[in-house]
Formats: C-alpha cells, structure tokens, sequence
C-alpha cells in the first residue's frame, strides 16, 4: 500500500498530545497514514503518490466550529431571507426591509434576522408601527442578531392573535407600549407567539440553500460543525449527505425536548456515523446579553433586571439527570453568571450521585463568570464551549450594560489555566462562520473597530496555541470524536487546511491576511483554488 499523497516541506502543526510541529502528512484513502519528516515520508512514495511541495506553507487538522446554527446561516447568506447584519439605524433596516417586501409573492410572510438595537443610533427596540410602515399587509417577523428577540409588524400579530390582554409567557417577555399593549418585539419564550405562525422552509429550500453556502465553509477551512438546530435540519442535511454533498462533517446537537424519545430508542451521544452524528440535546438555561435577557447575579446597570431564567434549578437537575442516565450530553446556553452558576450546581449536583459514565457536558457560551466559578468546569469535567467572536459585538455591550463585570467576561485564558476544555464555535448566523475571527478574537480582543489598540481584558487573552487547539482538538473531544478527528495523527481522518501563513507565529496585525489555500475533508479537497491538493471535490452543485 503506496500513499495517494504526500504534502510535504509544511509547518504542519499536528495538534497531537503533545502538540509536535512536523513536516509532511500522507495520505490514504480518508485517512491519515503518516506524519513526520519529509525524507522519511517520501521514502514511503509509490508511482501513484502524488506529492505535493506546500513550500512551507502551514497545515493543521480541519478547523471545527462548535456551535452553528448550519441550515439558519445557509438561509441567510444565500439570500433567502433578509439579512439586517450591520444595520445602524432603523431607517437603514427598513430599507432592506422594504426592498425585500418589493419581490415577496402575494401573501408570503417577510422573514429575517440580524438586526441589533445596541449598534442603532435609536438605542431602541424597533416596534410594529416602525414596521408597519413598510411592510403594510404583508406578515413580518425578524429575528435579532442574537436570536432572543423577533420584531413583528401588526399583520404578523393579527394572524398570532396577539392582543392587549396576551400574557407573558413562562421564560419569556413581550414588550409594551405606555398604553400595556405588545409593541412589537418579543423575547425569549414569547417569541413563539409569533415563530409558530410562520410558514417553516421546506426541506428541499433547506437543500438548497445548504447546497450554495458550504462551498462558503469550506473555503474557510471548516471541515466540521456541532450544529444546533432541529428536526427539520436533520432531514435537510441526510438529504444531502444521502447525495454525497455534505463537505464537512456534522455533529449534531437536537432539542431537550426530543430527550425522551432518543431515551426510548436507546439513542446516546455518538450515534450516527462520520460524517452525520447525534453529539446531544441543547437546552436554554437564560437569554442573552444584548436583549439583556442573559441572567445576571446582580442586576443590569441602571436597572432592576437581572435577565431571565427559562427553567429552576429543580427542573435543570431533573434534564441533566436524565440525559446522564441516557448517556447524552447536555449542551446548555448559559451566558448570565447567574445562568453559568446554576448550570454548575446543577451539573455537581448530578454527578456526586452519579455513578455511571459522565457524558462530554458543556456549556454553550459561557461569557460571564464569577471569579468562584473559574475553576469549577475542570472540576466536574464540563466542556466550555465558547464563541470569541461575540466580543466584536459584545465588548461595548458589556461596557455599556454590565460596565463593573467586564473583568470576567469572555475569561478565556482564566479559564484555560484552571484547565477547562476551551471549544470555539462561532454561533453562525450571529457572528460569521470564519474561524479565522474567532480566532483573531481571542487572541487580540478587539472590537470590529480594533479597540481598544492594547485588547480589552487583555489578561485573558489566550494564545494562539491554545486558540488553535479551541478549533480542532478541543472541538473534537467536545464531541466525543477525539479518537477520528481533531489532530493530524496515523489512522485519523484525512481532514485539514492548508493555510498561506503560520497561525503560531504571525503577528496579530497580519492575521487578517491569512488565506486559507485548501481544505481537505476525508482525503477529498472541498477547496482547492490553487490545485494544490488536486483531489476529486465531492458534488456540491
């Protein structure tokens, strides 16, 4: 058995135990077959190996986002709903707005996401008048940049049979005029008023969509993602792999909800295969920080709101409880130190009785801690699956919200030294897929402006090391999918990204230049601009 190819004369960071710096990577097949010295590996060289001279370029495992909402951003950025990202001010997304109404068929209802009154000159919650005033008959509903509010027109309320005397429900919020009557945005559980009236994409849209965005992920060195989302996005994405066109490999991560049927089935953490797997169920522990839903230990500046808890300890030790026992992980929103302390408890709480295996539990975002809290993940061996990315938009929302607690938020390297695992994901549609500035994120600190110059906390800066391993190893032991992915060692799949530059020693003012150069999934290039792989791409089109 001759390699198919050897890549060879790299700065190939392996990602291994101990984290070896090689030189060339062979491959056979899907897997990786050996990894070390160039001389040694192109000894291995028979007349079908094609060998490739990367002329020092750096190679490393396929990056893996830990916490993407996959078919949401693939609707989003093939333009199949509205997109309201970067909008800074009302008039502005009602611009976009309207000239989506403009092509809408007869009765379709205006979906989409992305705006944020935190970056609008309004600092305001939009209203139904706001919309009215575009939208006219025509149903509308979008989703905030964090997913925990959606700012609805009158039309879309009518048809939700929203009126004055409509309550807020459980774990959620609507807002109000001075008269009491809902104004138009709803938060938390109370967006379901409005979310269960509109029409759900279809899952060939969903295909679709699928199919024009990975090529999107790909060129941006993504070989796997833990996505969050729900029965509707399984099908979607068994149709594709089912047509050879999934391009990178999907951990996924379904409802609460569905706990106790996976329990029925005896459906656990793993099940699946490589490229399409069950990782565990997600659940909602509180909101999130730019609707100030997050749940705070002490209240929002100038404000007796300390956010909201969607469920009691009680009902949380009960979920862990019997997720454990049904050997599924729990990946658990809490952003509120509030919310991060009760996840904690609850967490400790089921494991001192315990006594069966300890599923790879986590914390999706984890932004704001006590300092008490630090060292509590490693303890009870709680994944900390964390989003850098949120501080190109959160930093002057911490500042601006939660000013005396910024000490403690994002406290990546903190965290690390206690001996957390770190996984870094990016919460795609909220922040953008690119890896690459999750990773700038946690290294610089920095807002989108590049403020402040020094970083903001800069002590929690991690390095770029530690930031890589977020992105690979980390990712994959996330998952329970450390033993096929997440290093570049003999007898793992043959995922990774070749990159123009190495991410251990640039400089952070160039690394926004760069480039990724190919990305490998399974032994196949997904992306391969240059030719340098010059495998057979899978079918994407």
């Amino acid at each position: 058995m001759y390699p198919d190819l050897i890549l060879h004369n790299a700065t190939v960071a392996t990602c291994d135990a101990a984290d070896t710096i090689a030189e060339a990577v062979a491959v056979w097949r899907d897997r990786i077959v050996a990894v070390g010295a160039t001389d040694e590996l192109l000894a291995h060289a028979g007349p079908g190996t094609r060998t490739v001279d990367l002329g020092r370029r750096f190679v490393c495992p396929g990056f893996i986002d830990c916490h993407v909402h996959l078919t949401s951003w693939a609707l989003t950025v093939s333009g199949m709903q509205v997109d309201l990202e970067g909008t800074r001010s009302i008039p502005e997304a009602l611009q976009r707005i309207a000239q989506r109404v403009a092509v809408l068929s007869e009765g379709e209802w205006l979906r989409g996401r992305g705006w944020d009154k935190n970056h609008w000159a309004e600092n305001r919650f939009p209203t139904a008048t706001d919309l009215d005033a575009v939208t006219g008959e025509t149903p509308a509903a979008l989703f905030s940049h964090d997913g925990h509010s959606l700012w609805a027109n009158s039309a879309a309320m009518r048809l939700a049979g929203i009126s004055h005397d409509t309550e807020d429900p459980p774990g959620g919020r609507i807002l109000r005029d001075d008269s009491g009557r809902p104004s138009g945005t709803f938060q938390e559980s109370a967006e379901d008023l409005i979310a269960g009236h509109i029409p759900p994409y279809t899952i060939s849209e969903r295909v679709e969509a699928l199919r024009k965005a990975l090529p999107q992920a790909a060129a941006l060195g993504l070989t796997g993602v833990h996505n969050m989302e729900a029965r509707d996005a399984l099908r979607a994405l068994q149709e594709l792999r089912d047509a050879d066109g999934l391009s990178l490999r999907v951990t996924r991560y379904t409802p609460s909800a569905h706990l106790g049927h996976l329990d029925d089935l005896g459906i656990g953490s793993g099940f699946g295969d490589e490229r399409l797997r069950l990782g565990g169920v997600k659940a909602f522990l509180d909101g999130a920080l730019g609707a100030q839903t997050a749940a705070m230990l002490d209240p929002y500046a100038g404000s007796d709101n300390s956010g909201v808890l969607m469920m009691s300890h009680e009902e949380l030790v009960d979920l862990i409880q019997r997720a454990t026992e049904a050997r599924l992980a729990v990946a658990l929103h809490a952003i509120g130190d509030r919310a991060v302390r009760m996840a904690l408890d609850s967490y400790e709480e089921v494991r001192s009785r315990s006594a069966g295996p300890w599923p790879r539990h986590r914390i999706e975002h984890a932004q704001h801690f006590h300092p008490d809290d630090i060292g509590r993940c490693a303890k009870l061996g709680v994944i900390a699956s964390v989003q850098p990315a949120h501080m190109l938009a959160d930093i002057d929302t911490c500042e601006r919200h939660v000013p005396d607690r910024v000490r403690w938020a994002f406290p990546l390297r903190s965290l690390a030294q206690a001996g957390a695992t770190l996984a870094f994901g990016s919460d795609a549609p909220v922040e953008i897929i690119d890896p690459s500035a999750g990773f700038r994120a946690a290294l610089a600190r920095q807002s989108r402006n590049g403020d402040p110059a020094d970083g903001w906390v800069p002590e929690e800066r991690v390095t770029a090391l530690q930031a890589l391993r977020g992105m690979t190893w980390n990712a994959a032991f996330a998952a329970g999918a450390e033993d096929f992915l997440g290093s570049l060692e003999a007898g793992k799949l043959a995922d990774l990204v070749v990159l123009s530059d190495d991410l251990l020693a640039t400089p952070l003012d160039h690394l926004a230049h760069v480039r990724v150069l190919g990305t490998m999934v399974g032994g196949l290039a997904v992306y391969d601009p240059e030719g340098l792989l010059n495998n057979q791409p899978l079918n994407q089109t």
